[in-house]
This record gives C-alpha cells, structure tokens and sequence, in this order.
C-alpha cells in the first residue's frame, strides 16, 4: 500500500503548479507609488489672462495659441477693432485653427462696421472652402451683403467712390442657402434669408415668415413661378425650395392622392389580385 502511495504521489508531484504573483506584486507597488505622489499634488491655478504675460506665452508650445486666446478676450471686452486687426495678423503668420480666427475676424468685423475691408471680405468669399460649417457660411453672407447691392443699392460696379466692386446678389444667397443646407429650419439663417430677400423676392421671404401662405394653391402657384427668378444654382435652388417648404404637398394634393388610391382599391377585386 505504500509502495502504490508513494508511487502516485511522485507522478502526481511532477504536476505541482508553482503560483507565480510578480504581476499582482508588480501591481500594488505600482498602485502605492501612485497613492504616494497623489499625497504630494498641487493643482496648477492658471490666472485670468496669463495668456497676455510674454514669460508664460514663452513657456507655452506654441505662441499661435495664447494668441488665439487673446482674440477671444478682446471680442468678449467687445474691443472689436483689435480682434479684427489681430486676427488678421494671425491668419497672416499661419495658425492651425485657422476656420476658428476667420470666424472670429468677421464676427468683430461685422460689430465694428468693418464689413467692408478689402482683407475681410476677401475671407467672406472662402465659404465654399468649408460647406460643413454653417455658421461661418452665415457670417460669411452677412459680410458678402454689406458689399452688395442689395445693401448698397445705389453702388455700381463702375463707382469711382469705392474702392470693392459690389458683391453679386446671388453670391450673397449661395453663402446664405449653405448655411441652411443641413438644418433649413436653423432660424438665424431663415431670418436673415428672410431679410435678404425681402427686397429682391418678397413673396419667398413673406412664406419663410408664413408658410401657411403655401396652403392657398394659387398663392402656392405663384410662390412656385417666384423661385423660378432667383438666380441660384441647382442645388442652392434646392435648398431654397426647402426652407420655403415647396418640398412638402398641399392639403389639396394628399386629398387627391387619397381619392385616387381609394378609387383603384376599390375596383380591384379577388380574380385581380
């Protein structure tokens, strides 16, 4: 009996599993040491405009940032002028957040009636550079209309009393329509297409104010005939038909179509199935 004991205790004591816990050990030292340097933290207080002492700008990585914080400031101290003048420093030099300072730029232009600059309008005509971001489309339009006739109805592009020939109307509708190309309902945008047209297309800018307008099939008709004259693109004409709501059938239409699908229920029967 011992000799069977002993026997299948040294098969059995080749398969003796040895616990290595270097990993668990290496764990915990890992967890102290972390305890221990949480034990010693300060939060680092950054002071209001830090951003505007040369010695922190120096330690930063990069001085494009502190600038950028700088342009913030003076827009939010409503010191327009200088966020204007800044940023278009900035954008000179080079800067990574580059669609942020454009926006920035004319923002503060358009507050400090600076709409008319050589330099900002020449930023206004890069919407198309970014269809993605339909606020910078929106101010980019704002800028575009103070430099167009239709703000400026009594400038010809052969006045000797301005030094920007004006913007086209329908340069000014582009920029407008794309910043209503993803949302139509965006009501900033619906305002101040509304605006925009108010002079040039009453009719379309009364139905932005009131689609109710489409429910009269007569008045739908000659809202219809109206979009027709507006020198737009295809897709920005698209766009319009859209927010004027042209997309969507009258009352009178979904009767109709109701009617007609009723009648051709009504005369299928089983052998026509």
């Amino acid at each position: 009996m011992s000799d069977t004991a002993d026997l299948w205790e040294s098969e059995l004591g080749a398969f003796d599993i040895e616990v290595d816990d270097s990993a668990a050990a290496a764990r915990r030292e890992r967890i102290e040491a972390s305890r221990r340097a949480a034990k010693g933290y300060t939060a680092k207080v950054e002071e209001p405009g830090w951003y505007n002492d040369p010695v922190e700008v120096a330690r930063s990585k990069g001085p494009a940032r502190p600038a950028l914080f700088v342009l913030h400031q003076q827009y939010f101290q409503r010191r327009f002028e200088d966020a204007v003048r800044g940023g278009l420093e900035l954008l000179r030099d080079g800067v990574k957040e580059e669609t942020e300072v454009i926006d920035l730029v004319m923002r503060a232009a358009v507050r400090c009636g600076q709409e008319r600059r050589e330099d900002v309008l020449a930023l206004a005509r890069r919407w198309p550079e970014f269809p993605n971001l339909p606020s910078l489309s929106l101010v980019s339009a704002r800028v575009l209309l103070a430099n167009s006739p239709i703000a400026r109805p009594t400038l010809s592009i052969s006045s000797s009393d301005s030094p920007l020939p004006p913007v086209s109307t329908r340069e000014v509708l582009s920029a407008t329509l794309s910043s209503l190309r993803t949302h139509p309902s965006l009501p900033s945008a619906r305002s101040f297409l509304s605006t925009t047209l108010s002079s040039i297309h009453p009719l379309l800018a009364q139905t932005i104010d009131d689609p109710s307008i489409l429910d009269q099939r007569r008045r739908r008709d000659k809202v219809e005939h109206e979009l027709g004259r507006v020198e737009v693109g295809e897709k920005e004409g698209e766009v319009l038909r859209r927010v004027l709501g042209l997309d969507r059938k009258d009352e009178k239409e979904e009767e109709e179509e109701e009617e007609e699908g009723e009648h051709i229920d009504a005369g299928r029967n089983v052998r026509s199935l």
